[in-house]
Formats: C-alpha cells, structure tokens, sequence
C-alpha cells in the first residue's frame, strides 16, 4: 500500500502530540504545519529514494529523482517501510525547527539514525578491478621503470 503524503503528515502530527481531542490532524492548530509539508516532504523524499525499494538504478550519465509530489493525497514515492517508519521523523524534525529546537533535535537524530540503518542494508554491487601497474594487457608495466 503506497502511503499519500497525509499518511506521512498524520504520523508526524502524532509524533509531534499535536492531536486534538478527537485525534484529527487537520485542524486550525496544524494548519501551518500542513502548509509547509509539501515542500518538507519533497526535500526529504529525494533525499531517502536511493534507499527505497522503489528505487530504480540509473541509465549512466543520468540520475533518477522521485517523484514530486503536488498535494497532499499524491502517493509517496517510497516503500511503505521508509514512508511509515522514517519519513515522519524528518517531517517533524523540520516542522518543529523554530517552535520547539529540543523535540526537533530529537527527531531530527532518530531520523538520522534510522537512514544510517537504511544505508547499512543496501547491498554493494562489485565490478572487476584492472592492474594498471603489471606488464600484461595494457598496463604500464610497472618492470620497465625499476632501473633508473
């Protein structure tokens, strides 16, 4: 199930404990949040799509880029694990940067942290290394420059 950027905006509200009583995210409170979260999201989301599932290798010379999103039911270009577990984190680490710079710091390093975790499992690809340094193929031959 692809998460919308409301998914995202409710999780960082909840985060934020910026519910009301009734436990709607949308109110006159968060209004200003919700105005900015479009703009937040599309940074962030750039910033994790190379650790997504979603992520697709580019043709060489090029780079891909997510998409972006335009309003606040647009799916988030992620897999549902960076979009519900990660991606609030950094949302509410930036809603909260000039209102409260403690509670944004600590989501702010919880959203750190988890994109290190995400780093550690991407898998490396590996490719063949050439000695440039040998005599053979088309290296410099490394032999003929040990006699000054």
């Amino acid at each position: 199930m692809a998460r919308s950027a409301q998914n995202v905006f409710d999780t960082a509200i909840a985060l934020m404990d910026e519910l009301d009583e009734s436990g709607a995210t949308d109110t006159s409170d968060t209004k200003e949040y919700k105005d900015r979260t479009i703009l937040i999201l599309n940074i962030l989301v750039q910033e994790l799509y190379p650790y997504s599932a979603t992520y697709k290798k580019p043709k060489a010379g090029q780079r891909n880029t997510a998409r972006v999103l335009q309003k606040m039911a647009d799916a988030v270009d992620l897999d549902d694990y960076i979009a519900s577990a990660v991606l609030p984190y950094g949302l509410a680490a930036h809603l909260l940067l000039e209102e409260n710079p403690t509670a944004a710091n600590y989501f702010q390093q919880r959203y750190d942290e988890l994109k290190a975790r995400l780093r550690e499992g991407i898998l490396a690809e590996s490719e063949d290394i050439f000695d440039v340094y040998s005599g053979t193929g088309n290296g410099i031959g490394f032999e003929w420059t040990t006699r000054w």
